[in-house]
């Protein structure tokens, strides 16, 4: 299984495998991190989705200002490794869905959360990332 410094990616070989260019960059993007930043940046990622399971266990709606809101926080996140566009961050959101490693590391934010998630991405992409 392929590392990163010292935090394991299970999905690492995957990703590589599949996008050779955006992985290679998104290394590249990890690595220019210090260890605490590095840190810093894999709690921000884990805290949001805390925060987004909690809202969606509260009954919020995906297009909730607090959702969209944490939503804009995981793509912050997500962009250290690459900057999605509209299309592919709402493919993000169906791979969450659709690939069932996704579904069951945010089923255990909240049973149901990687369906609430894809819909909050789609209503983020469409506000704010534009045409695809």
């Amino acid at each position: 299984m392929a590392h990163t410094e010292d935090i394991e990616n299970p999905y690492a070989e995957e990703a590589e495998a599949r996008w050779p260019d955006l992985y290679k960059q998104s290394q590249a993007n990890f690595k220019a991190l210090t260890p605490e930043q590095r840190k810093q940046h894999l709690d921000f990622g884990v805290a949001t989705t805390a925060r987004l399971g909690q809202l969606f266990t509260d009954g919020a709606e995906p297009s909730d200002l607090r959702v969209q809101a944490e939503v804009a926080n995981h793509y912050r996140w997500v962009s250290l490794f690459w900057t999605p566009n509209r299309e592919a961050y709402e493919g993000l959101g169906d791979m969450y869905v659709a690939d069932e490693r996704f579904t069951e590391y945010y089923d255990k934010h909240a049973v149901g959360l990687a369906p609430f998630m894809r819909d909050a991405m789609r209503l983020y992409a469409a506000s704010h990332l534009g045409g695809k």
